[in-house]
């Protein structure tokens, strides 16, 4: 079974081109976040997390929800990380869930894929690496299939101790403190389609008078709000005027 979070669509290619070649099913944990549903997933074949990085870690709304989600079957499991440049201590936070569920946890493998965070200071990609980055991914895709498919062993980036303790503590600091929505902004471009409230994979908007509304203090800043809007209706104060928005599917001829 491969799982996958995904808020502008990179991880999400990966999964389903993953289920494709492994001839699996693939199975969206951002709508499973957004229902509240942690009942069980069962899989024959070894499981696959598939997941982007954010602030050089793994994101721990989706690591608390697979904690409370018993997966049954397979004792294997493996994690496949979306980043911009660095996947952190994403793989060895995978590790750790998985070994707590008794689980074999074979490896964790790193898709290059482009940014979707340009939020404060985050620079704008440019479109040379976000080409490069999704025409090459293809490639890496299919030797992390060939990989579970034969039940091999990443050699996965090593995460030094020292390296562990100085990222943890920050990406639990920015998980709890750093991700406030006071400045999500929707304006008159809004359409009321509600494709924001239905994608929040926390629940964090609610559509009063037909606008979105942010009506909770912090969520993931996961950017699918955002980057998924049809009009470009949503923004973080007015980070974004001037930024190119990013969604995977408009790129997707790159890969095809």
């Amino acid at each position: 079974m491969i799982m996958f979070f995904s808020a502008t669509g990179n991880s999400r290619f990966v999964a389903r081109s993953l289920a494709k070649l492994l001839d699996d099913e693939a199975v969206d944990l951002m709508r499973r976040m957004h229902d509240g549903d942690t009942s069980p997933l069962s899989s024959a074949k070894p499981f696959v997390l598939c997941m982007p990085v954010y602030v050089d870690g793994m994101p721990l709304p989706i690591y608390r929800h697979l904690k409370e989600t018993p997966l049954q079957g397979s004792r294997m499991a493996y994690a496949v990380v979306t980043m911009g440049s660095y996947a952190g201590i994403a793989g060895r936070q995978a590790r750790e869930l998985f070994t707590s569920k008794q689980m074999e946890f074979v490896g964790c493998a790193e898709i290059a894929m482009p940014r979707n965070y340009l939020v404060g200071l985050a620079p704008e990609e440019k479109l040379e690496s976000i080409e490069a980055k999704l025409k090459a991914a293809p490639e890496g895709i299919a030797r992390v299939a060939d990989a579970i498919a034969h039940q091999a062993q990443y050699e996965e980036r090593h995460v030094s101790n020292l390296e562990y303790r100085l990222v943890l503590p920050f990406v639990y600091a920015w998980d709890g403190l750093a991700f406030p929505t006071k400045k999500f902004v929707a304006n008159d471009a809004c359409i009321s389609c509600g494709k924001c409230e239905r994608t929040c994979p926390v629940s964090a908007i609610r559509m009063v008078g037909g606008m979105p509304t942010w009506t909770k203090r912090h969520c993931m800043h996961c950017m699918a709000c955002i980057q998924n809007c049809p009009t470009r209706a949503i923004d973080y104060g007015n980070a974004l005027q001037r930024k190119r928005r990013y969604r995977f599917e408009k790129y997707r001829h790159l890969v095809e």
